[in-house]
C-alpha cells in the first residue's frame, strides 16, 4: 500500500535526511522505480537522486532491480531499485490488559516472529517493561539481529499518553500508574523507540499501510469489552487540548445511565460495547472497576462471540441492539468531523450482526462515507500496527538514524 508523503520538516535536522526519507517511501511504494522517475518525484537534480540512493546501495538498504518500464526500442535498460528487507529490521510491542505481543519484521513489514509475554503481574509496569525486555532479546538473538539494524521499535499500549512528552498519563485497563514511559522505554531500546496510544496506532497503521491507505479525513472505532476511537483530520491524528481527541467510548449517550468504568453514568460505553451486550444479556449488572474485573469480562465476552446455538439468537439481537446504538449516539459526531471512511473494528468489529446494524443505522440516518467493516475487510491487528508505526516513524522518515549502520563500507566491498 502506498505511503502517505508526509513529513514535519521541524522533525528534520537536514534536507538530505528529508530527500532520503522520501526516495525511500516512493522506492517502498512502487517497486522497480528508476532514478529519473525518484528525480521528478522529489524534485532535486539527478545528481543529487544517485548520490542518494548510492548511499542505500552501500548500506544494503535498497537493491537494484528491472525497470518496473520498458525500454524504448532504442533506449538503454533503465535499472529500478526495490526495498531490501534483509538490510534491517523493525520491533513491534503492544500491550493490552489482556495480552502483551511482540513482532519482529524487516523494513519491508514482513512478519518474521511473533512472541507472546505473557506477563506474571501485569498490573507492574516495571515488572512488565522487564519480562518485554527479556524476550525481546530472546527474539533478536534468535534471528541474529545486529545492534545496528535494529531501526525502530513501536510500542502501542492501552492507555492515554501525554502529546508532547509522551509519558503516561493513565492506562485503567492495565492498572499503570503516571510515569515516564518513553524515558523508560529509551532506557531499554534506545532512542528509535515510537510510542502511541494502541487504537491510534491502529488508526495511523491504515491511513499509512492499509485500506486506508492515503485517506485525508478518517474515523477508526474499536468496539470491544470498552469503545475506543481514533480520528484522523486533514492527514494529521485529532489528539485535541487534553489528548482525549477521538475517545468515543465516553461520549454520553444516556444520561443518568448505567455506570460506567470511568466513574460517570451513561457513557456510550454502556449501550455499545461489548460490556453493553453483556448487561443486556445479564451476564454482568456491574462494570469493570479493575484490572482482574476487565480480565474476566474480557473472557466473558469471548464466549459469548463464540456463542453455542443455545444463545445464539439472544447474542445475535443484543448485537444488533449495541450496533444500531453505537450508529445512533456517532452520527452527529461524524457529521461534524466529515470523514471519507469510517471504519470500524475490534472483536464486535468483526462480529456480522454488530457490524452491519452499525453500517445499516448509518446509512439510514444519510451518512456520507465509505464504511469498512472488519467483518468484511481484513483491518490490521494492534500488533501488526505497532510494526507499523516503528516503519512510518522511524525508518521512511526523517528520524532515520542512517549513522547507527556500522558496516557500510563492508556491505561495499562485499557488493564488488
Amino acid at each position: 500500500m502506498a505511503l502517505p508523503m508526509r513529513f514535519d520538516m521541524s522533525n528534520s535536522d537536514g534536507v538530505r535526511k528529508t530527500n532520503r526519507a522520501r526516495v525511500m517511501r516512493l522506492i517502498h511504494d512502487s517497486p522497480g522505480v528508476d532514478r529519473t522517475e525518484l528525480a521528478l518525484s522529489v524534485g532535486v537534480s539527478n545528481a543529487a537522486i544517485t548520490n542518494i540512493v548510492n548511499e542505500l546501495l552501500r548500506a544494503g538498504l535498497v537493491q537494484e532491480v528491472d525497470s518496473q518500464h520498458s525500454p524504448g526500442a532504442r533506449g538503454r535498460k533503465r535499472v529500478g531499485l526495490q526495498i531490501d528487507g534483509t538490510g534491517g529490521y523493525v520491533m513491534g510491542v503492544n500491550v493490552l490488559a489482556t495480552n502483551v505481543s511482540i513482532v519482529l519484521a524487516d523494513i519491508c513489514g514482513s512478519v518474521i516472529d511473533e512472541t507472546d509475554v505473557n506477563p506474571t503481574q501485569i498490573r507492574n509496569p516495571d515488572q512488565t517493561l522487564s519480562e518485554i525486555q527479556k524476550t525481546a532479546d530472546v527474539v533478536l538473538d534468535r534471528h541474529n539481529v545486529p545492534a545496528d539494524r535494529l531501526f525502530g521499535v513501536g510500542f502501542s499500549v492501552a492507555g492515554y499518553l501525554d502529546a508532547e512528552s509522551r509519558s503516561l498519563q493513565r492506562a485503567p485497563y492495565l492498572g499503570w500508574p503516571s510515569f515516564d514511559l518513553k524515558r523508560r522505554l529509551q532506557g531499554i531500546f534506545g532512542s528509535i523507540v515510537t510510542i502511541e496510544n494502541v487504537t491510534r496506532c491502529t488508526a495511523l497503521a491504515e491511513n499509512r499501510f492499509g485500506v486506508l491507505s492515503g485517506i485525508n479525513d478518517m474515523v477508526l472505532i474499536r468496539s470491544a469489552l470498552g469503545l475506543g476511537g481514533a480520528v484522523i483530520t486533514a492527514g494529521q491524528l485529532l489528539r485535541g487540548s487534553q489528548n482525549f481527541g477521538g475517545d468515543m467510548g465516553h461520549l454520553l449517550a444516556v444520561p443518568e445511565g448505567p455506570a460506567c468504568s470511568c466513574g460517570k453514568h451513561g457513557c456510550l460505553n454502556t449501550v455499545a460495547s461489548g460490556w453493553a451486550v453483556m448487561h443486556k444479556l445479564g451476564t454482568t449488572s456491574r462494570s469493570y472497576e479493575t484490572v482482574n474485573q476487565f480480565r474476566t469480562q474480557n473472557s466473558q465476552l469471548r464466549l459469548l462471540l463464540d456463542a453455542d446455538n443455545a444463545r445464539a439468537d439472544a447474542v445475535e439481537r443484543a448485537m444488533n441492539e449495541a450496533g444500531t446504538a453505537l450508529a445512533k449516539h456517532t452520527m452527529t459526531t461524524l457529521q461534524a468531523l466529515n470523514p471519507e471512511a469510517v471504519c470500524l473494528t475490534g472483536p464486535l468489529g468483526r462480529h456480522d450482526a454488530y457490524s452491519q446494524a452499525f453500517r445499516d443505522a448509518l446509512t439510514a440516518m444519510g451518512l456520507e462515507a465509505r464504511i469498512i467493516l472488519a467483518s468484511e475487510t481484513e483491518i490490521i491487528t494492534p500488533a501488526m500496527a505497532s510494526v507499523y508505526l516503528a516503519l512510518s516513524d522511524m525508518v521512511y522518515s526523517p528520524q532515520f538514524n542512517f549513522s547507527q549502520i556500522s558496516n557500510i563500507d563492508r556491505v561495499e566491498a562485499a557488493s564488488r
